[in-house]
């Protein structure tokens, strides 16, 4: 079931990059990316199959000004679980 460069606007208007795999109405799990990465990481490491026999919905996010996320002037560490 995969969804491919997603994105969804956020409310200050931003765009937040996503990929999903796996079961489209399994248990939701995130997939956050190290640096300098993006959303593509995930595919290294979880194969569709396998999170179809696991009942999982991955949903890899890029951070901002990473990948399909726009860039956040002033980012904070703290400001990422407003994004999620």
């Amino acid at each position: 079931m995969s969804k491919l460069n997603q994105q969804i606007q956020l409310r200050d208007g931003r765009r937040l990059g996503y990929d999903e795999h796996g079961a489209s109405n399994g248990k939701p799990l995130f997939y956050f990316h190290g640096s300098p990465s993006s959303h593509l990481e995930s595919n290294l490491y979880f194969g569709d199959d396998l999170l179809q026999a696991l009942n999982v919905r991955l949903i890899a996010v890029d951070r901002p000004g990473l990948g399909l996320s726009n860039f956040q002037p002033q980012r904070r560490l703290l400001d990422w679980s407003n994004d999620m």
